[in-house]
């Protein structure tokens, strides 16, 4: 019942959380149970983002009525992920919903919750007319029909109440800004901080130790002042961060396998729900320490740097990107993809780095062993983080735009939708490490110069006469593919056989891209692309040619992208297979 009973009670009712409850509680058979995730996750998703508004319907629900429904909601997706059956994707599902269920703890499933506003609107010292902006867009709007547009309305008008200091008595702002921290508390959107230090109380000894070590780390970078002097301490300290992160996270996660009582208390069900929210963003913070570290790293050498140090049989400066990928593995195994798999290439990584580099390993040469046994390890990580991204548009694509549409969400939105939850994750920034890792381990073995992110076969290029023009565009854009446009067009006029047969499909190469663009932008034949430049796999343009099935390659070799720039309008053949992927038919 997930699509239609969706669109049908938002449409004629108007019911959000509610639709939720329904939709999730105690109605699911195994068979439905990944779809019913699926829909409310993206549901929830665009109602936390905006998109998809909380109206005044005529009913007068108090907080503590969304309170009590998401307690509900929470206590099921809590079932369901502790269940020995529950699937990969419907826990990516359940993990997605969480962030946007609203607080259930006792001040918030009170008879009359959140009373601080009544007061503050009818505060004593204040101009008539804030008095009634306040009632109508917040007060009113609180009490009738809470949604996340709430906390927008207030952090606006404490901006408003806050520009000059003086206009507003001491004890009204603060009135004001505790109500927008407690609402911050309902919608449960405090900072990483906020949220762990709430649950400190709850930890034991051992626990609260890798707690207290996190907190320290993450103050300590926090205050680090960003310059080139302090950039080996800066890397130090992510590092370290990052595994103080790891620690805690196993903490948590170990004490949330046990599924639910029936019989637990209500105070205990909303603990676990803020130690979920905190594990959950924990992994969020994981993201934001990968994509630090890796800019830190490209700006003292990148995979050029690691490469010269291998050559020099000095590997210690791979155990910081070693590191770092480690704890994105084991990020991604904590959050339930493919646990098993994760543990086994966490502990080849921390293997090879226990290691290190021998002169000579028997017979052989000691750097050539140690490179090859890190690209098996690099390449297998590589699969993990391409199954994930197959695993996504098979969950959410079709989904998304059967709701989009019902629901009139942009279509922008619906069209990237699986890219931005792809770019979000951990899984991105994993992919970006193995994207540069491997390119130092092919740099060092002096092995293939190609990233191969779609494999395949094609060769010549076809295309209609009307679609010449829309490749018009990039013969300014991209001038090094302008002459094969040239020819292109040139035969549209009166087409042979023979003729036909070499505009049939489109093959270009390209010397730069940011990543973003669509790859059938200049016509649906484009059949292989060859990129100049190197390229994460998860980017948007990596993403797109693996769905639209676009044989795609990158390389920065300037001697093979010389012999390509040589088949610039000829006739080739595409096959990622060989040792050099464009070939003159």
């Amino acid at each position: 019942m997930g699509f239609k009973y969706i669109v049908e009670q938002v449409i004629l009712h108007g019911n959000k959380l509610e639709v939720m409850c329904e939709l999730l509680v105690g109605n699911l058979e195994s068979g439905d149970r990944l779809e019913a995730l699926i829909f409310s996750a993206i549901y929830l998703k665009w109602i936390n983002t905006g998109q998809i508004p909380c109206f005044e319907d005529g009913g007068h629900p108090r907080p503590n009525r969304h309170a009590e429904i998401s307690r509900l909601i929470f206590r099921e997706l809590e079932r369901i992920y502790c269940m020995k059956d529950t699937s990969l994707q419907e826990v990516l599902s359940i993990r997605k919903i969480h962030p946007c269920l609203p607080s259930f703890k006792a001040e918030f499933t009170a008879s009359v919750p959140l009373t601080r506003i009544r007061d503050v609107a009818h505060w004593g010292d204040i101009p008539h007319d804030l008095k009634l902006q306040i009632k109508h867009t917040i007060q009113n709007k609180l009490h009738r029909n809470a949604g996340p547009e709430d906390l927008v309305a207030t952090e606006a008008m404490l901006a408003r109440i806050t520009r000059n200091p003086e206009e507003y008595s001491e004890a009204f702002v603060e009135q004001f800004k505790i109500i927008h921290h407690e609402l911050k508390d309902f919608s449960m959107l405090g900072n990483l901080t906020e949220q762990l230090e709430s649950i400190k109380e709850s930890f034991g000894d051992r626990s609260l130790s890798a707690l207290t070590l996190f907190l320290e780390c993450k103050e300590r970078l926090d205050n680090l002042e960003e310059s080139k002097d302090a950039l080996d301490k800066s890397i130090d300290l992510l590092l370290k961060t990052a595994q103080s992160l790891n620690a805690l996270r196993e903490v948590i996660v170990k004490g949330l396998e046990s599924s639910l009582r029936n019989d637990v208390p209500d105070a205990a069900i909303a603990m676990r729900q803020k130690w979920r929210l905190c594990e959950i963003g924990l992994e969020d913070y994981s993201f934001l320490l990968l994509s630090r570290f890796l800019n830190a790293l490209e700006v003292v050498g990148g995979a050029q740097q690691l490469k010269e140090n291998a050559e020099s049989k000095n590997v210690s400066s791979w155990n910081g990107p070693l590191g770092s990928l480690f704890v994105g593995i084991r990020q991604l195994g904590l959050s339930g993809w493919k646990p098993e798999e994760c543990t086994a290439i966490g502990n080849e990584l921390l293997a090879w780095k226990e290691k290190g580099l021998s002169e000579k390993e028997g017979s052989e040469d000691g750097k050539a062993v140690w490179a090859l046994r890190l690209k098996a390890t690099l390449d297998r990580s590589r699969r993990l983080t391409e199954e994930y991204s197959e695993a996504l548009p098979q969950m959410f694509p079709q989904k998304v735009e059967m709701l989009g549409k019902a629901l009139g969400i942009s279509e922008n939105s619906v069209r990237t939708y699986n890219e931005a939850e792809i770019r979000a994750g951990v899984i991105f920034q994993v992919s970006k490490l193995c994207t540069l890792l491997l390119k130092a381990v092919r740099s060092t073995l002096g092995s293939q110069v190609w990233d191969v992110l779609v494999p395949g076969a094609a060769h010549g290029t076809l295309i209609q006469k009307r679609l010449v023009g829309k490749l018009n565009y990039l013969i300014v854009t991209r001038l090094d593919i302008a002459y094969s446009v040239s020819v292109i067009s040139q035969y549209m006029s009166s087409p042979t056989v023979d003729r036909w047969a070499v505009v049939e499909q489109i093959l270009c190469y390209l010397k730069g891209a940011p990543g973003d663009e669509e790859v059938t932008a200049a016509g649906n034949n484009i059949k292989g692309v060859v990129l100049l430049q190197e390229l994460p796999h998860l980017s948007h343009l990596g993403v797109r040619a693996g769905q639209e099935k676009v044989i795609f390659v990158t390389c920065e070799d300037d001697d093979k992208i010389a012999d390509i720039q040589k088949l610039n309008g000829k006739c080739v053949r595409h096959n990622t297979t060989g040792n050099f992927p464009v070939k003159d038919l």
